[in-house]
């Protein structure tokens, strides 16, 4: 590796990630931000909730125990956050990160064949260890909460 490519990557590598979560509502900067207590009740019907539910491995943030937030802000409509109110978080606690995209390919899996349980089982788990999707990512970052530095319409 030469001293540009080396100096390059060093920069990129060290660069501060901006998070970014959507809201209906608007909150002031300084909130502290607690996973919903309703979190469930929204999306426990949906198809991929309870396949990656199922098979969350111990180590990682559950979805009803954690704060969303998005790298990339027009991906807060796709993730499923608020689109009135878009905050810049700092997280608080651990990141861990997950492409959305499996959970629609276990939509897919449940719609086409819900008995397919081994290639259900491995789109969760591609989800929990944050492998990217073979078409393209959406990326999802949960932690346990998070701090809003600023506030902008979304």
């Amino acid at each position: 590796m030469n001293y540009y490519t080396a100096i390059k990557k060093a920069t990129r590598d060290s660069l501060p990630i901006k998070y970014y979560h959507g809201s209906m509502r608007y909150l002031k900067p300084g909130t502290i931000l607690k996973p919903r207590d309703d979190y469930e009740n929204d999306w426990q019907d949906t198809d991929f909730y309870g396949p990656l539910n199922y098979y969350k491995p111990d180590n990682m943030l559950s979805h009803k125990e954690s704060v969303f937030m998005v790298t990339n802000e027009d991906d807060v409509d796709l993730s499923g956050g608020g689109t009135e109110w878009l905050f810049t978080v700092q997280p608080l606690g651990k990141v861990q990160r997950h492409d959305l995209n499996w959970g629609s390919e276990i939509s897919m899996l449940m719609s086409d064949d819900p008995d397919n349980i081994s290639a259900i089982k491995q789109a969760a788990m591609n989800y929990w260890h944050g492998v990217p999707h073979h078409n393209e990512s959406v990326w999802e970052y949960l932690t346990t909460s998070a701090e809003i530095l600023s506030v902008e319409r979304y």
